[in-house]
């Protein structure tokens, strides 16, 4: 894959206009739910869902890649593995809503907005973030156990334990009580195994465009 050499502030601009909106998205909402007569600590209630909590990661991601943008050294420690394992977890979040969650979704007025930034445009801006500009630090294999076997399985272990306890399991795919063991065993099964493919996929690309 050829490399895009864009420069400083190309990628900067690019930046600043997708963390933006995506702050703008996270902070709009909860000022309307507040607004409409619903607590803050509901609002925060939201970060429980696994698209929340990767749209959060990449959007902070960018707002210190935007602080940091004239420190190449410190913008160094956040790429590579870091910003490897953001851009499987946010490519998650775009394939499983387009493919398990989209069709039983239809928003209308702000949460269509929401809907369409949150599991759409910032997903594809990260990703295109990733494209254009991570092929300065070369990936290791090594880096795939991280990224599928660290955050992961640790939300997938806090998902059963608030389902066990509250009833609620967050996303259907993981309701024990409506899908059985099996079920759900199922599911993850296919997300570990998208994440593994998706990391396996990033890390080749990488190690293409990095060769010597």
């Amino acid at each position: 894959m050829k490399n895009i050499t864009l420069s400083r502030n190309t990628i900067l601009i690019y930046r600043i206009l997708f963390a933006g909106l995506s702050w703008f998205t996270i902070i709009t909402g909860a000022v309307l739910h507040v607004l409409t007569g619903g607590s803050l600590l509901e609002w925060f209630n939201s970060f429980k869902s696994f698209t929340m909590q990767t749209n959060l990661f990449v959007t902070v991601w960018f707002t210190l890649a935007i602080i940091w943008h004239n420190k190449p050294e410190i913008l160094k420690k956040i790429s590579g593995l870091l910003k490897g394992a953001f851009t499987v977890y946010i490519t998650i979040t775009l394939i499983f809503f387009a493919i398990l969650l989209a069709p039983f979704y239809q928003p209308t007025g702000w949460a269509a907005f929401s809907n369409l930034v949150l599991h759409y445009i910032t997903p594809i801006a990260f990703i295109v973030d990733w494209i254009l500009t991570e092929a300065k630090l070369r990936y290791k294999w090594k880096y795939l156990l991280y990224w599928v076997f660290t955050y992961p399985i640790c939300y997938q272990v806090f998902v059963i334990i608030h389902g066990t306890f509250t009833g609620n399991y967050i996303y259907y795919f993981f309701d024990v009580n409506a899908l059985g063991i099996l079920g759900v065993a199922i599911f993850i099964s296919i997300i570990f195994l998208t994440g593994i493919v998706l990391g396996s996929l990033y890390i080749a690309i990488n190690r293409k465009r990095t060769k010597d």
